[in-house]
């Protein structure tokens, strides 16, 4: 395999990767034309958190469409956080040497004697259920777009009624009920959030563990707002966009 991408700013890449380093110590790396896909399994396995980037979000792309490896992901970010200059740029390189196992490394440029400064590390085996959900479509029917500080705002009061529950998430035409043992609480479209998509008569119930909520609340804290997709058939999907660059979806496995 082989991919390549420079983007100008480290700092980027950095806030793109903190919602899944908050989750898991390595993912699986997808290519295809148009982005750069990165999965994790998290969550005791109950969810997969999918980081997208488009291709054109970068100042130089390429790539063999297809190609799937595995990479330590803390590894990664521990170097941007540690040995980068935010606002000096970065490229980043993953592929397969004469048959050496792959290496994934990092390069920018260094502020001191050393004109530049790297990392290089040998890929692992990426996990094979990432490749089979990777392939797999999900259609949703109705989405609601929240205000991040509210929503954790939602989940906190929910977690100190108590951690270990379930919370249950109803969205209706007009509104959306967060209900757990011991209290709820109702948002009303337009006023307090975005329900896109009809429901009729029947509301989606979902149903979310309070433990797994809070987890994703504070690796989202940097994005603006969340979206909840709701199916009849399908489990939910939570997703939101880490600025500059970064999509960030949440699938209930």
């Amino acid at each position: 395999m082989l991919l390549e991408f420079k983007l100008n700013r480290a700092i980027d890449l950095k806030k793109a990767l903190t919602p899944l380093t908050s989750l898991a110590q390595t993912a699986s790396i997808i290519n295809s034309n148009d982005a750069v896909t990165l999965l994790s399994t998290i969550l005791d396995g109950d969810a997969i958190a999918v980081l997208r980037i488009s291709s054109t979000e970068f100042d130089h792309f390429f790539c063999q469409e297809g190609d799937i490896a595995g990479f330590d992901l803390v590894m990664l970010y521990r170097y941007l956080h540690f040995f980068s200059n935010d606002n000096l740029p970065v490229i980043v390189t993953v592929g397969v040497v004469d048959g050496d196992g792959g290496k994934l490394t990092a390069m920018m440029p260094n502020i001191g004697s050393t004109p530049y400064t790297s990392l290089s590390m040998g890929l692992i085996q990426h996990n094979v259920e990432h490749v089979n959900f990777f392939c797999h479509k999900r259609k949703y029917h109705v989405k609601v777009q929240i205000l991040t500080a509210k929503f954790r705002a939602i989940i906190e009061d929910m977690a100190r009624r108590s951690v270990d529950s379930t919370t249950v998430v109803t969205i209706h035409r007009s509104h959306v009920t967060f209900s757990v043992t011991g209290g709820y609480s109702v948002l009303r479209d337009v006023h307090e959030c975005f329900i896109v998509g009809d429901t009729g008569n029947h509301p989606i119930l979902l149903h979310f563990r309070v433990d797994h909520l809070v987890s994703i609340g504070k690796a989202i804290s940097l994005s603006e707002m969340v979206w909840i997709y709701g199916s009849y058939s399908a489990l939910p999907m939570q997703h939101c966009r880490v600025p500059p660059i970064g999509e960030f979806s949440y699938y209930f496995v």
